[in-house]
This record gives structure tokens, C-alpha cells and sequence, in this order.
């Protein structure tokens, strides 16, 4: 063994220790402890956290998160550099708590995950969570109630799922969450999992009525509405069957996951009309919101396509291609013959270029189809994007991508005024070398020296090139 290997001094050292430590009797490793402890205060805390009688452990987690939050705070807020030692507390407690699941203590880790979420919520009123810190933890406690609920249900009678379910309702209904409701719908989402257990079922309903009872008809409230709606079609789904499902799935269709439930559905019974049929009385609903026409659409192709309609296909694809989806240009395309697919694709570009703004998916079209008569007249219309398509264009026009490139580069000298817009266009000069050879640009840089001779951070950046 070579003794200056540096792992191999760590690795001896750690083996001394321990055998140190081995040989140490009981009072002597107490006193080792309590002297760290003395030292390093938050040893302490994290040793009487972890080793916490089980009574006590509830308590004692309140207090680790609290104080941690407490130290982080600076004139009653946290920054985003000490949220991490804010959630500290949580973090441990959320340790633990997993530990618990892994063991089957499915109780005490669904009762430490509880108490990390609300003082961990209202963190984020005087918290800087720029990196989403806060967030996570929140996720992860819940995704660990999640684990421990699922994994108790076959082993817990009715009376402790009972006092579980209360736990877990009671925090989803706390004020606290009113501007973060998707957390407070994951753990009612949570509490479907009980609602076999007929009382727990009517409690969660009535819950679940009276959330709905209070929203409005604004935007945010429309998502709070849905979101209850899926609750409410959990508990049916589980407790139910399929048709009290289905039935509920119809009365909510003016709802987007509602509707998608149903397309589904259909998808699954080949029943491709009543899908289009969904689609469009979706499309007619949602006229306001271009997202959800745009999907619909999409869903209304697939089942075009499986019905083997190709003058619909045709004229979706094509919708949705001016949506700016190149991939129903592909499809598009599959949908003609060669000898008359021409004559479709002059149209198209005809239609694009009659736009005020072409979408990225028209040169995605030019670039397939090699058509660079069409993307040098974008460059010359869009004098930018010389800098990227001449590719494209070079081989077959090489004089105007030139002349178009000493174009955009006098332009953007003129407006360049500090170094960092002086270094953007040595940028464009380099990408010109490259493009149309050094003698050419070496030409253009000698032109812009004389020009801008009183501008000697542009004289030094241009001396950087090379």
C-alpha cells in the first residue's frame, strides 16, 4: 500500500477512529459526545431529534423545523442563500420520517410529514424561494404521506385510518394553502384512498362541496373547480365502478381533463366518431383558449387517421401545421402523391409567406424541401437570420449571402455603442469568416477599422479576431 495515496491515508484514519472509539468505555464515549455537543450545537439538536423517545417525537420535530426556520430568518425574512438552512429541520424530520415508511411505522412517518407542511408553507410569505426549495420539501412530504398511506391501508383498521384521514383533512383545509391549492389538493387526493370506508367517503364529499361552494367563476377559481370535480371522480371511481364514472365523466365534459377522460374512453371503444364528435364541441367550447382548440385538433387527427378519412386528415394537418406543429407537415406530405405534392407545397408556402409573421415551422418546411430560392428572400426580408440559414443558401447564391452578411454587420456596427455589443458583432464577423472566407471578412474588418478608428474598444475586439 502506498502511504501517500491520499485515500488511503483517509481510509487509515477513518479505521483509527473507529477503533478508538471501540475501545472507548461507555463513560468515556458519553463524554466524547457531550464535548462535541458543547462545540457544535447543531449536533446536538440532531442527536436528541434522531433518538427522541417515540412519545416525544412529534414535539420534538415541531421544535427542530421551527428553530430552524427561526435561525435562517434575517430582519424577518429569508433569503434564497439560507432557505437550504431554514428547511434544515424539515429535511431531517422528512429523513426520519422515510425511515419510519421503510420500517412500517406507516403512522409516525405520515404524522412527521404533516407537521413539516405548514410551517414550511408559510415560508414562502417572507422567503426568497427563487431555486424552489420550499417546494420541494413540500412535494416530498407529501409524496412520503402518499407512500405511507398507500402501504398502511391492507395492515390498519377502520378506527386508524380514521384518525389518519382526520390528520391529513384537517391540514389540507388550513387557510395557509388558499394561494397554494395544489398541495392542499394532493392531500385531499390522498384522503380518496379512504373513502371505501363509507363515513370517511361522506366526510370527504361534504369537505369537498363546501370547497366548491366557495370558489368563483375566475380563471384561478375554474382550475379550483376542476381539481375538486377530479376528486370527487376519484371517490366514484373507486368506490362506484365504471359506469357511475362514466355518467360523471359526461356531466363535467365542459371541464379540459373531463373531456380528455371521455376522448379516452372512446379511443378505447374504437368509437372514433363520437370522438371527433367531443372534439369539435370541444373546439366550439374553448374557442377562447387556442391551447385547447390546438388540442382538440390534435385528438380529433388521431381519430381522422384511424378512421382512414384523408380529406379530414388533410385539412387538419394543415390547420395544425399553421400552428406551427411541423410535424403534421410530415404527415401532410405523406398524405399526396408525388405527382401532386408540388403543387400543395407552392400553396403552402404561398399562405405563409402572406402571413405578417412566419412561424419557425415555415423554414422548418424551406430547409426540408431545399428551397433556397424561398429562405435567401427570408434573409433578405429577415437580415438576422442570414447568421443561421446561410447553410442553406451559400451553395447556390453565394455573392447575395456576402453582400447580406456585410449588410447585417454595417448595421450592427452603427448601432453597437459599449464592448459587449462591440464583441456581438465580431460574433457576426466570425460566423461571416466562416461563411465566406477570411479574405472577405479580413476586407470588411480592414473597412470597419478606418470607420470607426475613434472607437478603440471596437478596434480591440476586431484585433481579436483572428
Amino acid at each position: 500500500m502506498n502511504p501517500s495515496n491520499p485515500n488511503n491515508t483517509s481510509r487509515s484514519s477513518e479505521i483509527d477512529l473507529k477503533t478508538i472509539l471501540t475501545n472507548q468505555n461507555k463513560e468515556e464515549l458519553m463524554r466524547i459526545i457531550l464535548d462535541l455537543s458543547d462545540d457544535f450545537p447543531e449536533i446536538e439538536k440532531q442527536l436528541l431529534f434522531k433518538y427522541t423517545p417515540h412519545k416525544d417525537e412529534i414535539s420534538s420535530a415541531k421544535k427542530l423545523i421551527t428553530e430552524s426556520i427561526n435561525s435562517a430568518k434575517r430582519k424577518g425574512f429569508i433569503d434564497w442563500r439560507h432557505v437550504g438552512l431554514a428547511l434544515q429541520g424539515a429535511d431531517l424530520t422528512l429523513q426520519k420520517a422515510q425511515g419510519k415508511v421503510d420500517k412500517g411505522e406507516w403512522e409516525s412517518a405520515i404524522l412527521l410529514s404533516l407537521v413539516v407542511l405548514s410551517p414550511v408553507v408559510k415560508m414562502l410569505n417572507f422567503s426568497d424561494d427563487s431555486n424552489g426549495s420550499i417546494g420541494d420539501v413540500m412535494n416530498w412530504a407529501i409524496r412520503t404521506i402518499d407512500d405511507a398511506v398507500i402501504a398502511s391501508l391492507p395492515n390498519f383498521n377502520e378506527i386508524e385510518k380514521k384518525g389518519l384521514f382526520d390528520a391529513i383533512v384537517k391540514e389540507a383545509l388550513k387557510e395557509h394553502y388558499n394561494g397554494w391549492s395544489d398541495w392542499r389538493y394532493a392531500l385531499l387526493k390522498i384522503c380518496t384512498y379512504y373513502s371505501p370506508i363509507k363515513d370517511l367517503r361522506k366526510k370527504l364529499e361534504k369537505q369537498l362541496k363546501s370547497l366548491y361552494e366557495k370558489t368563483e367563476s375566475s380563471w384561478s377559481d375554474r382550475f379550483e373547480k376542476t381539481q375538486i370535480k377530479l376528486l370527487q371522480f376519484e371517490i366514484i371511481e373507486r368506490c362506484d365502478g365504471v359506469d357511475a364514472a362514466e355518467k360523471f365523466i359526461y356531466e363535467n365534459i365542459k371541464h379540459t381533463e373531463f373531456r380528455e377522460k371521455a376522448i379516452a374512453n372512446e379511443l378505447g371503444k374504437d368509437d372514433y366518431k363520437k370522438v371527433i364528435q367531443l372534439c369539435l364541441d370541444g373546439e366550439k367550447a374553448d374557442a377562447e383558449y387556442r391551447g385547447l382548440v390546438q388540442k382538440w385538433r390534435v385528438y380529433r387527427y388521431q381519430a381522422s387517421e384511424l378512421l382512414g378519412d384523408i380529406e379530414q386528415q388533410k385539412q387538419l394537418a394543415r390547420e395544425l401545421l399553421f400552428k406551427n406543429e411541423f410535424t403534421y407537415y410530415l404527415k401532410l406530405k405523406e398524405l399526396y402523391g408525388s405527382n401532386e405534392w408540388d403543387v400543395t407545397l407552392k400553396k403552402l408556402v404561398d399562405d405563409f409567406k402572406k402571413m405578417e409573421y412566419q412561424p419557425s415551422v415555415y423554414l422548418s418546411i424551406l430547409k426540408e424541401e431545399n428551397l433556397s430560392d424561398e429562405l435567401l428572400n427570408y434573409c433578405q426580408n429577415h437580415i438576422s437570420s442570414i447568421k443561421d440559414l446561410y447553410p442553406y443558401v451559400i451553395k447556390e447564391y453565394l455573392e447575395e449571402v456576402n453582400n447580406l452578411f456585410i449588410k447585417y454587420i454595417e448595421y450592427s456596427a452603427e448601432e453597437a455603442t459599449d464592448r459587449k455589443k462591440y464583441r456581438s458583432v465580431c460574433s457576426i464577423i466570425k460566423t461571416y469568416k466562416n461563411a465566406c472566407g477570411t479574405i472577405h471578412s479580413h476586407k470588411l474588418i480592414g473597412e470597419l477599422r478606418q470607420k470607426y478608428m475613434r472607437r478603440p474598444a471596437f478596434l480591440e475586439e476586431l484585433g481579436k479576431i483572428r
